[in-house]
Protein backbone atom coordinates (compact mmCIF):
# COMPACT_ATOMS: atom_id res chain seq x y z
CA UNK A 1 0.00 0.00 0.00
CA UNK A 2 2.92 2.84 0.75
CA UNK A 3 4.43 1.74 -2.92
CA UNK A 4 1.11 2.03 -4.42
CA UNK A 5 0.69 6.30 -2.68
CA UNK A 6 4.22 6.75 -3.09
CA UNK A 7 4.05 6.00 -6.70
CA UNK A 8 1.33 8.53 -7.43
CA UNK A 9 3.34 10.91 -5.89
CA UNK A 10 6.01 9.92 -7.92
CA UNK A 11 3.87 10.06 -10.81
CA UNK A 12 2.13 13.41 -9.96
CA UNK A 13 5.51 14.76 -9.57
CA UNK A 14 6.93 13.68 -13.22
CA UNK A 15 3.63 15.22 -14.81
CA UNK A 16 3.42 18.39 -13.35
CA UNK A 17 7.63 19.12 -12.43
CA UNK A 18 9.74 17.56 -15.18
CA UNK A 19 8.60 19.31 -18.36
CA UNK A 20 10.15 22.42 -17.04
CA UNK A 21 13.65 20.78 -16.35
CA UNK A 22 13.46 18.70 -19.13
CA UNK A 23 12.61 21.49 -21.60
CA UNK A 24 15.53 23.64 -20.03
CA UNK A 25 17.72 19.86 -20.50
CA UNK A 26 16.36 19.58 -24.58
CA UNK A 27 15.96 23.17 -25.91
CA UNK A 28 19.54 23.31 -27.26
CA UNK A 29 19.18 20.21 -29.42
CA UNK A 30 22.71 19.10 -28.96
CA UNK A 31 21.39 15.83 -29.51
CA UNK A 32 18.13 15.82 -30.54
CA UNK A 33 17.47 12.02 -30.39
CA UNK A 34 18.20 11.77 -27.08
CA UNK A 35 16.25 14.87 -26.47
CA UNK A 36 12.97 12.75 -27.53
CA UNK A 37 14.36 9.27 -25.53
CA UNK A 38 13.82 11.86 -22.51
CA UNK A 39 10.59 12.79 -22.87
CA UNK A 40 9.03 9.88 -23.77
CA UNK A 41 11.09 8.12 -20.70
CA UNK A 42 9.21 10.45 -18.56
CA UNK A 43 5.70 9.92 -20.28
CA UNK A 44 6.70 6.40 -19.94
CA UNK A 45 7.39 6.29 -16.11
CA UNK A 46 4.76 8.46 -15.26
CA UNK A 47 2.07 5.93 -16.85
CA UNK A 48 3.52 2.77 -15.66
CA UNK A 49 4.35 4.57 -12.46
CA UNK A 50 0.72 5.33 -12.20
CA UNK A 51 -0.50 2.10 -13.38
CA UNK A 52 1.52 -0.03 -11.04
CA UNK A 53 0.30 2.28 -8.21
CA UNK A 54 -3.09 1.52 -9.08
CA UNK A 55 -2.36 -2.38 -9.03
CA UNK A 56 -0.73 -2.19 -5.81
CA UNK A 57 -3.61 -0.41 -4.12
CA UNK A 58 -6.23 -2.58 -5.74
CA UNK A 59 -4.62 -5.68 -4.88
CA UNK A 60 -4.45 -4.18 -0.84
CA UNK A 61 -7.74 -3.42 -0.81
CA UNK A 62 -9.05 -6.50 -1.98
CA UNK A 63 -6.80 -8.27 0.61
CA UNK A 64 -8.74 -5.92 2.99
CA UNK A 65 -12.08 -7.23 1.60
CA UNK A 66 -11.13 -10.42 1.76
CA UNK A 67 -10.03 -10.32 5.68
CA UNK A 68 -6.64 -11.79 4.96
CA UNK A 69 -4.44 -8.61 5.77
CA UNK A 70 -5.17 -5.27 7.16
CA UNK A 71 -5.09 -2.31 5.20
CA UNK A 72 -1.82 -0.12 6.46
CA UNK A 73 -0.12 2.37 5.50
CA UNK A 74 3.49 3.23 6.26
CA UNK A 75 3.90 6.46 7.38
CA UNK A 76 7.62 6.41 8.58
CA UNK A 77 8.99 8.43 5.97
CA UNK A 78 6.43 11.20 6.65
CA UNK A 79 8.31 11.42 10.22
CA UNK A 80 5.67 9.63 11.89
CA UNK A 81 4.70 6.55 13.39
CA UNK A 82 5.64 3.14 11.51
CA UNK A 83 2.66 2.15 10.69
CA UNK A 84 -0.93 3.13 11.25
CA UNK A 85 -4.18 1.85 9.88
CA UNK A 86 -5.32 3.65 6.67
CA UNK A 87 -8.89 5.55 8.30
CA UNK A 88 -10.85 3.09 6.01
CA UNK A 89 -11.51 1.17 3.27
CA UNK A 90 -12.95 2.67 1.36
CA UNK A 91 -10.02 5.16 0.36
CA UNK A 92 -8.10 2.61 -1.23
CA UNK A 93 -11.24 0.72 -2.84
CA UNK A 94 -12.38 4.52 -3.93
CA UNK A 95 -8.65 5.37 -5.63
CA UNK A 96 -8.48 1.84 -7.46
CA UNK A 97 -12.07 2.76 -8.99
CA UNK A 98 -10.76 6.43 -9.74
CA UNK A 99 -7.79 5.24 -11.36
CA UNK A 100 -9.20 2.36 -13.51
CA UNK A 101 -11.57 4.66 -15.06
CA UNK A 102 -9.16 6.95 -16.00
CA UNK A 103 -7.13 4.86 -17.78
CA UNK A 104 -9.80 3.27 -19.59
CA UNK A 105 -10.78 6.63 -20.21
CA UNK A 106 -7.24 7.95 -21.31
CA UNK A 107 -7.04 5.02 -23.41
CA UNK A 108 -10.11 5.61 -24.63
CA UNK A 109 -9.92 8.56 -26.34
CA UNK A 110 -6.33 8.71 -27.18
CA UNK A 111 -7.09 5.62 -29.32
CA UNK A 112 -9.65 7.27 -30.98
CA UNK A 113 -7.77 10.16 -31.81
CA UNK A 114 -4.65 7.94 -33.22
CA UNK A 115 -7.52 7.13 -35.53
CA UNK A 116 -8.73 10.17 -36.89
CA UNK A 117 -5.37 11.37 -37.45
CA UNK A 118 -4.25 8.31 -39.35
CA UNK A 119 -7.55 8.69 -41.38
CA UNK A 120 -7.01 12.61 -41.87
CA UNK A 121 -2.93 11.72 -42.70
CA UNK A 122 -3.62 9.35 -45.10
CA UNK A 123 -6.99 10.96 -47.18
CA UNK A 124 -4.29 14.18 -47.36
CA UNK A 125 -1.99 12.43 -48.66
CA UNK A 126 -4.32 10.38 -51.08
CA UNK A 127 -5.06 13.83 -52.38
CA UNK A 128 -1.70 15.41 -53.28
CA UNK A 129 -0.60 12.43 -55.11
CA UNK A 130 -3.73 12.89 -56.73
CA UNK A 131 -3.88 16.52 -57.80
CA UNK A 132 0.18 17.42 -57.46
CA UNK A 133 2.14 17.22 -60.19
CA UNK A 134 4.77 13.46 -60.21
CA UNK A 135 8.42 14.38 -60.25
CA UNK A 136 11.17 11.38 -61.21
CA UNK A 137 11.73 11.85 -57.36
CA UNK A 138 9.54 8.63 -56.00
CA UNK A 139 6.68 10.16 -53.70
CA UNK A 140 7.40 13.75 -54.26
CA UNK A 141 4.90 15.55 -56.01
CA UNK A 142 5.03 19.28 -57.06
CA UNK A 143 1.75 21.43 -55.73
CA UNK A 144 1.03 25.18 -57.33
CA UNK A 145 1.39 27.55 -54.55
CA UNK A 146 3.39 31.07 -54.73
CA UNK A 147 5.11 30.54 -51.33
CA UNK A 148 8.08 28.13 -51.40
CA UNK A 149 7.27 25.21 -48.91
CA UNK A 150 8.38 21.68 -48.35
CA UNK A 151 6.33 18.62 -46.29
CA UNK A 152 5.00 15.70 -45.76
CA UNK A 153 2.33 13.46 -44.99
CA UNK A 154 2.03 9.61 -44.15
CA UNK A 155 -0.36 7.36 -45.84
CA UNK A 156 -0.10 4.42 -47.97
CA UNK A 157 1.91 5.88 -49.53
CA UNK A 158 3.54 8.51 -47.73
CA UNK A 159 3.85 11.80 -49.87
CA UNK A 160 6.38 14.60 -49.97
CA UNK A 161 4.77 18.03 -50.92
CA UNK A 162 7.06 20.81 -52.70
CA UNK A 163 5.26 23.64 -53.64
CA UNK A 164 5.85 25.31 -57.23
CA UNK A 165 7.66 28.26 -55.72
CA UNK A 166 9.94 26.27 -53.85
CA UNK A 167 10.52 23.88 -56.27
CA UNK A 168 11.76 26.56 -59.17
CA UNK A 169 13.50 28.57 -56.89
CA UNK A 170 15.56 26.76 -54.44
CA UNK A 171 18.74 25.51 -55.40
CA UNK A 172 19.67 22.30 -56.65
CA UNK A 173 22.09 21.26 -53.59
CA UNK A 174 18.94 22.61 -51.22
CA UNK A 175 16.26 21.29 -52.90
CA UNK A 176 18.20 17.68 -52.40
CA UNK A 177 18.84 18.77 -48.58
CA UNK A 178 14.92 19.90 -48.42
CA UNK A 179 13.67 16.35 -49.87
CA UNK A 180 16.28 14.55 -47.23
CA UNK A 181 15.02 16.10 -44.59
CA UNK A 182 11.25 14.72 -45.22
CA UNK A 183 11.95 11.53 -46.17
CA UNK A 184 14.02 11.28 -42.93
CA UNK A 185 10.48 12.25 -41.37
CA UNK A 186 9.08 9.34 -43.19
CA UNK A 187 11.82 6.90 -42.66
CA UNK A 188 11.81 7.74 -38.59
CA UNK A 189 8.32 7.53 -38.86
CA UNK A 190 8.41 10.52 -36.89
CA UNK A 191 4.48 11.05 -38.19
CA UNK A 192 3.45 8.10 -35.88
CA UNK A 193 5.25 9.24 -33.29
CA UNK A 194 3.66 13.09 -32.95
CA UNK A 195 0.40 11.55 -33.71
CA UNK A 196 0.26 9.41 -30.23
CA UNK A 197 1.83 11.88 -28.31
CA UNK A 198 -0.71 14.57 -29.58
CA UNK A 199 -3.54 12.16 -28.79
CA UNK A 200 -2.46 11.70 -25.68
CA UNK A 201 -2.28 15.74 -25.16
CA UNK A 202 -5.52 15.91 -26.15
CA UNK A 203 -7.10 12.92 -24.12
CA UNK A 204 -5.39 15.29 -20.82
CA UNK A 205 -4.97 18.66 -21.69
CA UNK A 206 -4.23 19.89 -18.03
CA UNK A 207 -1.29 17.60 -18.10
CA UNK A 208 1.88 19.62 -18.61
CA UNK A 209 4.24 16.89 -19.13
CA UNK A 210 1.33 15.82 -22.27
CA UNK A 211 1.23 19.20 -23.68
CA UNK A 212 4.91 19.97 -23.43
CA UNK A 213 5.99 16.56 -25.11
CA UNK A 214 3.84 17.19 -27.90
CA UNK A 215 5.46 20.34 -28.72
CA UNK A 216 8.60 19.70 -27.66
CA UNK A 217 9.00 16.55 -29.63
CA UNK A 218 7.87 18.02 -32.54
CA UNK A 219 10.87 20.46 -32.68
CA UNK A 220 13.58 17.97 -31.62
CA UNK A 221 12.33 15.72 -34.76
CA UNK A 222 12.48 18.70 -37.00
CA UNK A 223 16.22 18.41 -35.99
CA UNK A 224 17.02 15.00 -35.53
CA UNK A 225 15.36 15.59 -40.17
CA UNK A 226 18.15 17.92 -40.53
CA UNK A 227 20.99 16.16 -39.10
CA UNK A 228 19.91 13.47 -41.29
CA UNK A 229 19.80 15.82 -44.35
CA UNK A 230 23.16 17.68 -43.49
CA UNK A 231 25.25 14.37 -42.63
CA UNK A 232 23.83 13.51 -46.57
CA UNK A 233 24.23 16.60 -48.18
CA UNK A 234 26.36 18.93 -45.78
CA UNK A 235 24.98 21.91 -43.35
CA UNK A 236 24.87 24.87 -45.54
CA UNK A 237 22.34 23.48 -48.10
CA UNK A 238 19.55 22.65 -45.71
CA UNK A 239 20.45 26.01 -43.46
CA UNK A 240 19.85 27.78 -47.35
CA UNK A 241 16.79 25.98 -47.97
CA UNK A 242 15.28 26.54 -44.36
CA UNK A 243 16.02 30.25 -44.87
CA UNK A 244 14.37 30.34 -48.10
CA UNK A 245 10.85 28.87 -47.17
CA UNK A 246 10.64 30.53 -43.62
CA UNK A 247 8.11 33.21 -44.14
CA UNK A 248 5.64 34.46 -41.02
CA UNK A 249 2.40 33.07 -40.99
CA UNK A 250 3.05 30.20 -43.18
CA UNK A 251 0.55 27.41 -42.81
CA UNK A 252 1.25 23.99 -42.93
CA UNK A 253 -1.93 20.93 -42.82
CA UNK A 254 -1.78 19.78 -39.05
CA UNK A 255 -1.16 16.53 -40.60
CA UNK A 256 1.71 17.08 -41.99
CA UNK A 257 5.71 18.02 -41.04
CA UNK A 258 7.06 20.68 -42.71
CA UNK A 259 10.59 21.45 -42.94
CA UNK A 260 10.38 25.14 -42.53
CA UNK A 261 7.41 25.71 -40.14
CA UNK A 262 8.63 24.68 -36.39
CA UNK A 263 11.60 25.91 -34.79
CA UNK A 264 12.83 27.73 -37.45
CA UNK A 265 15.37 30.25 -35.76
CA UNK A 266 16.84 27.63 -32.94
CA UNK A 267 17.35 25.29 -36.28
CA UNK A 268 19.15 27.59 -37.84
CA UNK A 269 21.76 28.82 -35.02
CA UNK A 270 22.13 25.07 -34.40
CA UNK A 271 23.25 24.21 -38.40
CA UNK A 272 25.20 27.28 -38.68
CA UNK A 273 26.90 26.77 -35.28
CA UNK A 274 27.10 23.02 -34.62
CA UNK A 275 27.94 21.56 -30.96
CA UNK A 276 31.41 20.37 -30.72
CA UNK A 277 32.26 16.76 -29.59
CA UNK A 278 32.63 17.78 -25.87
CA UNK A 279 29.56 19.61 -25.34
CA UNK A 280 27.80 16.87 -27.38
CA UNK A 281 28.72 13.75 -24.83
CA UNK A 282 28.57 15.98 -22.15
CA UNK A 283 24.66 16.99 -23.15
CA UNK A 284 24.42 13.06 -24.33
CA UNK A 285 25.56 11.67 -20.52
CA UNK A 286 22.86 14.49 -18.87
CA UNK A 287 20.31 13.29 -20.48
CA UNK A 288 21.26 9.47 -19.91
CA UNK A 289 21.60 9.96 -16.04
CA UNK A 290 17.82 11.64 -16.66
CA UNK A 291 16.24 8.60 -17.99
CA UNK A 292 18.26 6.22 -15.44
CA UNK A 293 17.22 8.07 -12.52
CA UNK A 294 13.34 8.49 -13.92
CA UNK A 295 13.41 4.76 -14.72
CA UNK A 296 15.35 3.60 -11.26
CA UNK A 297 12.81 5.83 -9.29
CA UNK A 298 10.43 3.46 -8.46
CA UNK A 299 13.08 0.63 -7.76
CA UNK A 300 13.80 2.95 -4.95
CA UNK A 301 10.64 3.78 -3.72
CA UNK A 302 9.93 -0.18 -3.18
CA UNK A 303 13.63 0.03 -1.20
CA UNK A 304 12.60 2.85 1.19
CA UNK A 305 9.13 1.39 1.46
CA UNK A 306 10.06 -1.54 3.10
CA UNK A 307 13.86 -1.07 4.40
Amino acid sequence: MTTGLWLLLYGAALAWLSPTLLRRLTKSGVSPQMGVAVWLTAIAATLIAWVIAVVLIGLAAIDGVLGTSAVTLCLELFGLSEHGGLPGLSGSIALTIVGISALIVFLLRTSRSVTQLRSRSREHANEVLLVGRRTARPGVVVVDAQRSAAYCVSGRPPAIVVTSAAWSSLASSELSAVLAHEQAHIAGRHHQLLMVLRAMAAALPRLPLMQQSALTVAELLEMCADDAAARRHGADPILGGLLAMAEPHHTIPAEGLAAANTAVAARAMRLAQPARGRAKWSQRLILALSMSLMLSAPALIELLCHH
